[in-house]
């Protein structure tokens, strides 16, 4: 009974006055709004579980490599598998794109990602089947029908839908057609991107001696029940041990890594998201300070009226609670509000945010996010309104009731407590803008690093030619490209054609160790290692790549009486330092039928970015295409118009070769660059925008306190003025106090960036966490704003017309 009356006391006081309630409910909304945004994406990437039974149990398995982990050996996996005891299951993959062939008329190839799998996988994973059923043990047995299982999304895409198509056969391009027996549940298309699963079946070449140091499958497995990580790593540490002592031919130096899942697909976003959740919270902090400065100001405007009430009878208590549920009410208001803030905001993020921010399409304000929301608002309430609600308790009576029989009583209480919350909220400010400020520096740093080649104007084609018709290192790939580009040289607008087996930037490329032969390495050095790159003459040139010294690839560098290679800068500099590479010989080990992939250094070219714009350069080893003959290759087109406008011809060309196949990505040079930049960007401007608005209501919290304090001491003033007081001296006084806070809370701010900003060391590039430029510009910045938030009452203040004020009292 007494809460209703209270409710309906708090509602007519807030209808009573509208502007208070109206910034007091958008305040809330934006602060409310942007944490309830966050959190959903938080929710969705970090927090939701996996599409997969007990996936806490769920872990990556590595080989561990001096070069840092990665892919595991076949007959690695198989001894791992065998010899281990604290996994119950282990699974091996490893993806590829094959040609989904048109089945109809109404129907065209269509590239697809096909992850090959061992029998185990589903079973291991626990996912949920849609319809049909999953991979069995039983479908690697020789012999066992060839079967796969699709995604929902391409069960909707490609077959509508229908449930014919269990049962249905496909052509991938394998020697014999798949057959459909199951359709995964909505979400599910691990590994990344997958959307066909088919059996992975050992060959006789897979298992010979020879191929165990060849690295390729991905790993995955299950902790048994009550089985700690710390156990599985130490285990399979030890088998990985046994192997590098069994096989140090393949194995030397050679360890095993264990990593759980979902640190795997999370782990690089998580210190972002992380950072982006806490800067949220941070603008939440201003906005309850504010609010916190508004209801003080109210609370003393209502002093005398609170004095009478306690004076005929209402208890301290009565009053605090009466305060704490027209909180309550402001928070409720801003909380639904912020939800419809957050519904507009998480369309935002999901439009605008990087692809590689994992199960970001996911994102939605589910019950999770609402009881968040419910939260969020009661711990608002409390941030904001407890303490006006324990100063009203502590009222003073008498200097109250003076107020209100002689209109005097000097100074509102809670000078102290807006004073620290002057400090606080500058602090807070100093803080968010330092973090912006690095980031786009860092943004700006990045955006003037050259990548060592040109990317306007060029269109980038994955073709993958299916093994069944194109045998892997055989002549007829060879053919076919070699026609492919004759083809797409001759269309218009087209100065420069070029195949490379995987583009700048884009993570496509094999590190692996290479020599001189003539010039061993000393032992105790560390073995030289360098990225290999397959690539056709023309390619270079189309990308701009400059030579440095010496030539480019030729038609004439293949066969054994004419092996040559290029290297960049960087591994002339790292093999040969002092020296001219030309002439040089440098082996790479890698055969892929037609011999070693090496030769003599025939030129060096400049360095291009291979691990992201601004990252230390590294070694790389550019073969031609006559010594790998691979069947995947990235076709480059450079033109002078419009890159995207070829791409309608070039898929023409390619049907024209062989109507089975289908493009694979067509995008632009240009694009795979701004990729790379797409998540800084994204954080930079999220950083930005809750910096900018933290400033803003630091400045209207400061305004609003120094305005209240003004009109508090108008008295004071007065007599001050009427004593002699010149206005420049009250001037000096008020902003002297103001900005004396002010700069409590800039050094506090600086001091709290600097712990801080190391956590930003993953997204900076070219910028150190304490640079000084950025800390200097946020001073002088926040400075300036306080500056103009305090002149203006402060003029006003000296502007007291001293027989006003004393005619007031």
């Amino acid at each position: 009974m007494t809460l209703g009356q209270d409710l309906r006391f708090a509602l007519r006081r807030l209808r009573g006055s509208p502007t208070f309630t109206l910034v007091a409910v958008a305040t809330l909304a934006l602060g409310i709004g942007a944490n309830i945004a966050i959190f959903s994406v938080v929710h969705a990437v970090l927090l939701r579980p996996l599409p997969m039974h007990d996936d806490a149990r769920l872990v990556r398995v590595y080989s561990q490599r001096q070069q840092g982990p990665g892919a595991t050996s076949v007959l690695d996996f198989m001894d791992l598998r065998e010899q281990g005891r604290t996994l119950e299951g282990l699974s091996a993959v490893t993806s590829v794109a094959v040609t989904l062939a048109a089945d109809s008329a109404d129907t065209s190839p269509e590239k697809v990602q096909a992850t090959l799998v061992t029998g185990d996988f589903f079973p291991m994973l626990g996912a949920r089947v849609q319809m049909g059923r999953a991979l069995r043990p039983d479908d690697v047995r020789p012999g066992a029908p060839k079967v796969a299982v699709i995604s929902h999304g391409l069960w909707q895409r490609r077959f509508g839908g229908s449930a014919e198509v269990l049962g249905r056969s496909v052509d991938v391009g394998a020697p014999e057609p798949l057959t459909v027996v199951g359709v995964m549940a909505p979400g599910f298309d691990f590994p990344s991107g997958s959307e066909l699963w088919n059996p992975l079946l050992w060959d006789e070449g897979m298992t010979k001696p020879e191929g165990r140091g060849a690295h390729w499958l991905e790993v995955y497995g299950r902790l048994r029940p009550g089985v700690s990580l710390a156990s599985a790593r130490t285990e399979l540490s030890a088998i990985a041990g046994r192997l590098a002592e069994q096989h140090p031919q393949t194995n030397e130096g050679k360890g095993a890594r264990v990593e759980p899942l979902r640190d795997v697909l999370v782990g690089e976003v998580r210190p972002s998201l992380l950072m982006m959740l806490g800067a949220v919270g941070l603008v939440l902090l201003i906005a309850c300070a504010n609010l916190t400065h508004l209801l003080l100001a109210r609370a003393a405007s209502r002093e005398g009226e609170v004095s009478v009430r306690i004076a005929l009878g209402a208890s301290r208590g009565r009053i605090a609670r009466e305060l704490l549920v027209e909180c309550g009410v402001l928070a409720g208001l801003g909380a639904a509000v912020g939800l419809l803030v957050a519904m507009w905001a998480v369309d935002a993020l999901v439009a605008w945010g990087p692809r590689d921010i994992p199960r970001i399409e996911e994102v939605s304000l589910d019950g999770s996010v609402l009881a968040f929301t419910a939260g969020l608002a009661g711990l608002t309430m409390l941030l904001f309104g407890l303490v006006p609600a324990l100063q009203a308790g502590r009222l003073d009576l008498v200097r109250g009731l003076r107020r209100v029989v002689g209109g005097g009583g000097g100074g509102a209480p809670g000078h102290r407590t807006r004073s620290v919350l002057i400090v606080a909220e500058t602090a807070l400010a100093v803080l968010l803008l330092v973090c912006a400020g690095l980031l786009l520096r860092s943004f700006v740093h990045l955006q003037r690093a050259e990548p060592g080649f040109d990317p306007e104007g060029v269109l980038t084609v994955k073709v993958e030619l299916p093994p069944r018709h194109y045998g892997f290192g055989t002549a007829a790939p060879a053919a076919f490209y070699d026609a492919l580009l004759e083809r797409l040289r001759a269309l218009p607008g087209v100065v420069q054609v070029g195949a490379v087996t995987g583009l700048p930037l884009d993570g496509a490329r094999w590190t692996v160790p290479v020599k001189d032969p003539v010039r061993p390495v000393p032992e105790g050095t560390e073995p030289w290692r360098a990225s290999v790159r397959i690539v056709t003459p023309g390619a270079l040139e189309a990308l701009r790549v400059k030579v440095l010294q010496g030539r480019g690839i030729t038609a004439s560098d293949q066969g054994a009486g004419g092996r040559a290679v290029l290297v960049n800068a960087e591994a002339a500099r790292r093999f040969w330092p002092g020296e001219d590479p030309l002439g040089r010989t440098l082996d790479t080990g890698m055969d892929w039928g037609s011999g070693a992939m090496g030769g003599r250094v025939v030129g060096v070219v400049e360095d291009m970015a291979l691990e992201g714009l601004g990252a230390p350069a590294l070694p790389e080893v550019y073969v031609p295409y006559a010594q790998g003959r691979s069947t995947s290759m990235v076709v480059l087109l450079r033109t002078t118009g419009a890159p995207l406008d070829l791409a309608p011809a070039a898929r023409a060309e390619l049907r024209a070769l062989d109507a089975s196949l289908a493009l694979g990505s067509v995008r632009t040079l240009a694009s795979v660059v701004e990729r790379t930049m797409a998540p800084l960007r994204f954080y930079v401007l999220l950083a930005g925008t809750f910096a900018a608005v933290a400033v803003v209501l630091a400045a209207v919290g400061l305004y609003g306190v120094v305005a209240y304090a003004v009109l508090q001491r108008t008295r004071e003033l007065g007599i001050r003025m009427a004593l002699g007081a010149r206005e420049e001296q009250v001037l000096g006084m008020v902003l002297g106090r103001y900005l004396g806070l002010t700069a409590c809370g800039l050094v506090i701010g600086l001091g709290l960036a600097v712990a801080a900003s190391r956590g930003l060391m993953h997204l900076l590039s070219g910028v150190r966490p304490t640079d000084p430029v950025t800390y200097g510009l946020v001073a002088a910045v926040l400075g300036a704003v306080a500056f103009l938030a305090v002149l203006l009452p402060a003029r006003r203040a000296a502007r007291v017309s001293p027989a006003v004020a004393l005619r007031a009292d």
